[in-house]
């Protein structure tokens, strides 16, 4: 016989209780059919009803086949096979109809109501059940015999039909009872008894019929039956232990993949909640991290998860403060008699969460779903597994928690000023080519504060710092668009959609407002400023170009002592120039006039050499050192990119094979530009130059800045995953300075990270220690070497080697020199550290 036990009366935290007057009306309707279904038979003979000898035997079987019971747990109901139907068929065979009734119902009754404890309206619905599938099944089986014999087969086709009858109906009127309790339509018990229940309820009727069969041919063999259906009983009992470890099993590694496809705490906790919930068939899942600070608690109670506030007197929570200890904690509701008392579920398990050695948290699983089931041991060891994968998702989403906090002030340092807290170059950078890209127009404004210098000199750089910040809040309140500071003295102020000559009177309104007397060192300092204007409109393809035309106009306006001046193309000869570049660079690659300078690069242990960044350098015949961005850009505008770097490449190569075949096996690191990441030959045109040079693949590093690789990760990550695939090493170039963060890095074949030298200065004025500190950890747990540029004193280098730093570069270990030099650099530089032991004192 399969019945189901929904839970009607437990009590849920943060969910509506269930409504018990429905189920109530519902029991009473179906009392009332039982009644109308019996009186008739109980009028015509009221005899028939006195128990017998026949009646006294079976009523503790109806007894012993309630109690034996194998529970099939689901969320909200346990769905329960019985032997009921021997019973229940011996009965119909034996019993007059009215003793039948009598003896099923008071039978059944007395199993729940002693044995299974249940009161109110759960014993109410299941007694009136019990009443109505009794008077069901007696009609339908005597209707089907039709008089016929008892054992005949006619009679098992009565007592089939009877049995599945009553089977359906007990499935149905479970399902309404759940359904009118949770106000909402619910058929997972009537699928399981369509699903298990029909062909359970067959095999136990022909049991049954065989019990009949033997009562009547031989009833000595009856124990031969008893034994059988005990070994049924034991069978069904293993069949659905080993079927929930195979569900288990299943369900556990479902909740593997699901908290490992998300790295965001929130959405970490709500998978954690919702599969432990999922798995365990429990109520009530709670997840209590430690933290710092206060504890955090999320609850998950079928309605979705919600956090809620985790009181340190909290009697709902003491039973599991064992479990804050590192102790794992298992709970019945035979051990603890309080829970009824503080509406808590009545089994719970609450194991710790580990991480470093040490308790973060606990995961709390309580309320078995199914009305008879109840946590054990092997619940609780299945509990501490899903801990230990929380604890691993938890710990990973922590880490990407803190990895964004370091993005964000990493990013926000990165583009503000710390002085003044304006956006710096780069921000401002930024903001024009947004503006150059939308065809915004408008002005940009440089000034510059006169004689600044003289201030830092006289007062000092406190006072210095105390006339800028006053400056930038002056400039801030006066100016009409976005203001920055540049570096310095230099500030840049953003005017859209302004001419010219309203744009001359903005910077004269300007001028006069930050030239007001500022008190400073007990007397009031008055400094006057120049300004320089440029036109956003005026053809220029890159914000970096707008500043440099405020800038040569902003020194017009000292050298003419103007105080505003307006950039116009012959103060800076900008437009010559650049056609002049343009026209001499192919052939300044052709004749290979551009030079390669070495800086080299050493441990910060030791002092041992390891190898040297190669650094472009172009000394033109008519305006001298061209700087190497300015050599970059005029290759991008006329498409000699590839060329340039090839040759680059190549340069490099045979100059570290010239050390090579003098003994010293040196790396040589060339930086590369967004248009040779986006060509499609790269890596085939590192693979020609390493050919001819015969240089190993190892000893090359491409250098690339990490603003380049984040223009598009997916590309980079194809790009530079086939150069280092052949051996080729990946260095991040001026980190800190650009788009990304090391929350991406790990997505890209990056050997090394350089950290960018501003926050090298930065260092000996005990400045960014913690963001250099923070970066070097992380990168080193990405497995990258990390090297230091802008190292130029003994106390920087001291400074990045105790904040891990694996590499440095710079003014204080050398300064970029011509690769026909290297090498007696180097002869140099270990006979002094052989004659004085000490290379950091050599100055080359």
């Amino acid at each position: 016989m399969d019945t189901a036990e929904p839970a009607l009366d437990r009590p849920t935290e943060g969910a509506p209780p269930p409504r018990t007057g429905p189920v109530w009306l519902l029991a009473a309707l179906m009392a009332a059919a039982a009644g109308a279904l019996t009186w008739p038979v109980l009028v015509a003979g009221p005899e028939a009803a006195v128990p017998g000898v026949a009646w006294l035997a079976l009523l503790p079987v109806f007894f012993v086949a309630e109690v034996a019971v194998i529970h099939l747990p689901a969320q909200r109901s346990s769905h329960s096979h019985t032997l009921r139907e021997i019973p229940a068929v011996v009965g119909l065979t034996f019993l007059a109809p009215q003793q039948y009734l009598t003896a099923y119902v008071v039978g059944g009754a007395l199993a729940l109501l002693l044995w299974t404890r249940l009161r109110g309206v759960k014993l109410g619905f299941n007694v009136a059940m019990y009443a109505l599938e009794a008077a069901l099944g007696s009609s339908v089986y005597h209707l089907v015999l039709a008089g016929t014999d008892p054992i005949a087969p006619r009679a098992w086709v009565a007592a089939l039909v009877a049995v599945l009858v009553t089977d359906l109906l007990s499935a149905a009127a479970v399902t309404a009872a759940i359904s009118l309790s949770e106000g909402g339509f619910d058929d997972e018990v009537l699928r399981e008894a369509l699903r298990s229940g029909v062909p359970a309820a067959a095999v136990n009727t022909c049991l049954a019929l065989l019990t009949v069969t033997l009562i009547v041919a031989r009833p000595s063999s009856l124990p031969l039956l008893g034994f059988a259906a005990v070994l049924l009983v034991v069978g069904y009992r293993f069949y659905i232990s080993l079927a929930r470890g195979y569900s288990r099993m299943e369900l556990l590694y479902q909740f593997v993949g699901s908290t490992g496809r998300t790295a965001e705490l929130d959405d970490v906790v709500a998978t954690v909640l919702t599969e432990a919930a999922r798995l365990m068939h429990a109520l009530h899942t709670e997840l209590v991290l430690l933290g710092d600070g206060s504890p955090r608690s999320w609850v998950h109670e079928g309605a979705g998860v919600r956090e809620q506030r985790l009181l340190p007197t909290d009697e709902r929570s003491d039973w599991w403060a064992a479990a804050l200890a590192g102790e794992p904690v298992l709970r019945t509701a035979a051990a603890d008699g309080s829970a009824t008392d503080l509406g808590l579920p009545r089994d719970g398990m609450a194991v710790p969460i580990w991480q470093d050695g040490r308790v973060t948290g606990v995961l709390v699983v309580a309320g078995p779903g199914f009305e008879k089931g109840s946590f054990g041991p092997e619940d609780l060891r299945v509990v501490q597994t899903l801990a230990a994968h929380a604890s691993a998702a938890v710990g990973k989403a922590g880490v990407v928690h803190r990895l964004r906090q370091l993005v964000t002030e990493r990013e926000r340092e990165a583009r503000s000023d710390a002085l003044t807290g304006l956006p710096n170059r780069l921000a401002f950078r930024e903001l024009l080519d947004r503006m150059l890209a939308e065809g915004t127009g408008g002005a940009v404004l440089m000034l510059d504060l006169d004689d600044f210098r003289a201030v830092n000199e006289t007062l000092g750089h406190t006072a210095g710092d105390r006339l800028l910040s006053v400056t930038a809040a002056r400039l801030v309140e006066a100016a009409p668009g976005a203001v920055a500071r540049l570096g310095g003295d230099e500030f840049a102020v953003l005017l859209l959609e302004t001419d010219l000559e309203t744009a001359r009177d903005r910077a004269a309104a300007l001028r006069e407002a930050v030239s007001h007397p500022i008190p400073l060192m007990g007397a009031e300092l008055v400094v006057t400023t120049s300004v320089g204007v440029a036109d956003l409109r005026s053809g220029v393809g890159t914000g970096e170009e707008v500043v440099g035309h405020a800038d040569v106009a902003l020194y017009a306006a000292k050298d003419h002592r103007t105080g505003v001046e307006i950039y116009r193309d012959e103060d800076g000869h900008s437009s010559a120039r650049r056609l002049s570049l343009a026209a001499d660079l192919p052939r300044a690659i052709k004749e290979a006039r551009l030079d390669l300078w070495y800086q080299p690069q050493a441990t910060t242990r030791t002092g041992a050499i390891t190898g040297f960044e190669a650094l472009l350098r172009w000394n033109h015949p008519s305006f001298g050192m061209v700087p190497p961005l300015e050599v970059v850009a005029v290759a991008q505008r006329t498409g000699l990119m590839p060329s340039l770097t090839a040759y680059l490449l190549d340069q490099a190569l045979l100059t570290r094979r010239e050390w090579s075949l003098a003994g010293r096996d040196l790396d040589v690191a060339v930086n590369i530009t967004p248009a040779d990441l986006a060509a499609p030959d790269l890596a085939a045109r590192v693979d020609d130059s390493l050919a001819r040079s015969g240089t190993p693949p190892g000893a090359l590093v491409i250098e690339l800045t990490e603003s380049d690789a984040m223009r598009d990760p997916d590309h980079a990550a194809r790009v530079l995953g086939a150069l280092a695939a052949r051996g080729v090493r990946i260095s991040v170039d001026d980190f800190g300075t650009g788009y990304s963060s090391l929350a991406y890095l790990d997505r890209l074949p990056v050997h090394e990270l350089k950290i960018d030298q501003t926050f090298v200065f930065r260092l000996e004025k005990a400045e960014d220690a913690t963001i250099v500190r923070a970066t070097v950890t992380l990168a080193h747990d990405l497995g990258l070497r990390v090297v230091a540029e802008g190292v130029e004193s003994e106390l920087s280098r001291t400074l990045v080697t105790e904040l891990g730093c694996d590499l440095f570069q710079g003014y204080g270990l050398a300064r970029p020199m011509p690769g026909d030099q290297v090498l007696g650099w180097l002869e140099r530089r270990d006979r002094f550290a052989a004659a004085s032991h000490d290379p950091w004192s050599f100055a080359g």
